[in-house]
């Protein structure tokens, strides 16, 4: 029975030296948690930096992407835009010609054929606008007008 005297003992005597180092770790922790709530920071191996820079280079990345995405945007909406555009020009176009033609066709000189100096006039119009403007005058497949006298080609003369 002796035993659990010197355990007691044992302990009382243990217990002195770990309440110390008890108590100066929790006067440490105490002491950091103080500093730490002042705003004193302690990084010896330039962590704090290391994540800024990064965060930093994370946020230029974003805003350049941002950036570009949002010039992309403005491309496609430009691009709808024109799209539309030369559609409904293309639309108003083939109306108007479709009407010309039938106003033509119908017209009461339609089938009368036209007089062979005027014709030679008018092509020889038709080149001269050829030559100041070769780009806007593409060249026509040669063929033959309603009343059978040669087209009057669009392009330069062969």
């Amino acid at each position: 029975m002796k035993s659990p005297s010197i355990l007691r003992s044992l302990a009382l005597v243990g217990w002195g030296p770990m309440g110390r180092v008890l108590c100066l770790v929790a006067l440490a922790v105490a002491v950091v948690a103080l500093a730490h709530g002042l705003g004193l920071r302690w990084d010896p191996f330039g962590l704090a930096e290391r994540r800024l820079r990064a965060a930093e280079a994370r946020a230029a990345a974003s805003a350049s992407d941002a950036f570009a995405r949002r010039l992309e945007a403005e491309g496609l909406a430009g691009q709808a835009r024109r799209l539309d555009q030369s559609h409904q020009q293309t639309v108003a176009v083939e109306r108007v010609t479709a009407e010309t033609t039938a106003q033509a066709r119908s017209a009461h000189d339609a089938s009368t054929p036209l007089d062979p100096a005027r014709a030679d006039r008018l092509l020889r119009h038709d080149r001269e606008l050829c030559r100041l403007a070769p780009a806007v005058c593409p060249s026509a497949a040669p063929g033959s007008a309603a009343g059978g006298d040669p087209a009057v080609r669009a392009g330069p003369p062969a």
